[in-house]
């Protein structure tokens, strides 16, 4: 037990190392210097999720209220029994 708790502690430690996490966790602490919350951010994330999904603009789930929990699976399955689907990441407009 103790040497599988020192391996998962180690690729934590190895991911909080990583260049590109790293980054992402400066700007995240610029962006909460300069006034904004974590609420706000998670509700322009939740935004950003309806726009991968290609949620109209006008569509009732972009008036609705952020969910406590973005990452809940159940999001996602509304999403698709609603017809709303991932957009392809190089989609041409």
């Amino acid at each position: 037990m103790k040497n599988k708790f020192a391996t998962q502690f180690q690729t934590r430690t190895d991911d909080g190392n990583n260049p590109k996490l790293v980054e992402l966790q400066n700007r995240l602490d610029e962006i909460q210097r300069t006034g904004m919350t974590a609420l706000a951010m998670r509700a322009m994330l939740f935004q950003k999720m309806l726009d991968i999904y290609q949620v109209p603009e006008n569509h009732f789930l972009r008036d609705s209220e952020t969910p406590n929990r973005i990452d809940d699976p159940s999001i996602i399955k509304k999403l698709k029994q609603l017809g709303f689907t991932k957009k392809h990441q190089h989609q041409i407009h």
